[in-house]
């Protein structure tokens, strides 16, 4: 692959004033190429096996994360997992540092405003392993850098909207530059902390879509992962540079030019027209350990490649021993660990508490000894790999 490096050579005309501004205090040079060249195809099974799942991964654990007055949790936007520390974005407004292995709250930033660290809506969030840091990006387009005890340390000025947000090796990359109804889902913008420089890889395509289906674009596992509307490509950022690993061979019906238009003009239209031909628009949350490739896309089922057997298998009913846990409940969290994680609401637990058959009786007893409520915070559970010897 052959990429472009070009210096941004500021013009010091009047017009140019807020551009120089933004600019002026640091480097940036762009890559202009995505590498869209796919190694390995994959064929999309018609039907899902329903035991596909079970057969290759064990129940490891469960989360019961901690309810108290002052620490509910709404919506969950994200998940990363590093060490004994799991941080979590709920809603758009709310950051919890909370304890990995027993759920209990360490941290809540939660900080209301035009202020220094104040956000009036966060979109997204990221952990800076390197140095301990929470990272916030916001509707200000900053990024606003938090220690461990949640003590506001520092911005840095994005200037622009970006869907996802991850920290990987020191640096900040910024997915998915949004403007209006358009994205542009094959760039990546990234900030390195220690040198405070910028640059950009990746290519500066424009696709007019607005449609987004649950989950998340960007995931940052073994590899940063991410994956661009309207294309069927998983693509990888690895060494610096972007790239499509795989593509799925989909036989499903695929979006016509008059549908892509009606996502903007008719969007009603639109969610029924995909929802009776079962039509593929979105492949996302795209986590990977260390055999698989585990993600969604807009219709129902978990896909889940096998990296050795380059074989692709789809499973929709993953575990009816275990609060019939489905591929709905899949939630891919943040972190270079080789676990699946699926997100249960208390209420289910509450109303299937015969359905723990499929827990070691360890975690039984443990479960049981639970005071969950309806009203209570969601239950976590992960999943890892089988042994092949198993």
């Amino acid at each position: 692959m052959i990429f472009e490096f070009c210096k941004i050579r500021l013009n010091i005309m009047l017009k140019n004033i807020v551009l120089l501004s933004i600019l002026m205090l640091s480097s940036c040079s762009t890559d202009r190429k995505v590498s869209d060249k796919v190694s390995i195809m994959l064929d999309v099974p018609v039907s899902p096996i329903k035991t596909y799942f079970k057969e290759h991964f064990d129940f490891e654990s469960f989360i019961a994360i901690e309810t108290t007055d002052s620490f509910l949790v709404s919506d969950i936007k994200k998940i990363v997992r590093s060490d004994d520390n799991m941080l979590l974005l709920s809603g758009n407004r709310s950051v919890f540092l909370i304890d990995a292995h027993s759920g209990k709250l360490k941290v809540c930033i939660d900080k209301c405003g035009n202020g220094p660290g104040e956000s009036k809506r966060i979109i997204d969030i990221a952990f800076n392993e390197e140095l301990g840091q929470i990272l916030l990006y916001n509707d200000f387009y900053k990024l606003l850098v938090f220690d461990l005890k949640g003590d506001f340390l520092s911005e840095v000025k994005v200037g622009e909207m970006y869907e996802n947000v991850t920290c990987r090796r020191g640096e900040v990359l910024f997915y998915n530059k949004l403007n209006g109804y358009s994205c542009y889902p094959y760039m990546l913008k990234i900030y390195n902390l220690k040198n405070k420089t910028w640059r950009t890889v990746g290519d500066d395509i424009k696709i007019d879509f607005p449609i987004r289906s649950r989950g998340l674009q960007m995931v940052n596992s073994k590899r940063v992962w991410f994956n661009a509307p309207l294309d069927y490509k998983l693509y990888c950022f690895e060494d610096d540079t972007p790239a499509a690993h795989y593509q799925l061979e989909i036989s499903m019906a695929k979006l016509s030019d008059d549908l892509i238009k009606k996502s903007i003009s008719d969007p009603q239209t639109f969610f029924n027209e995909v929802s009776m031909g079962k039509i593929v628009y979105s492949l996302n949350s795209l986590r990977e350990t260390e055999n698989f490739l585990i993600f969604h896309s807009n219709q129902t089922g978990l896909f889940l490649f096998d990296k050795k057997e380059n074989k692709l298998y789809v499973d929709e009913f993953l575990m009816d021993d275990i609060f019939y846990i489905n591929s709905g409940d899949y939630y891919p969290h943040e972190g270079d660990d080789n676990s699946v994680m699926f997100l249960l609401t208390a209420d289910r637990w509450i109303n299937h508490p015969e359905l723990m058959s499929g827990l070691p009786t360890e975690w039984r007893n443990k479960a049981n000894a639970l005071n969950i409520k309806e009203d209570d915070n969601p239950i976590l559970f992960f999943f890892k790999e089988k042994n092949k010897l198993e």
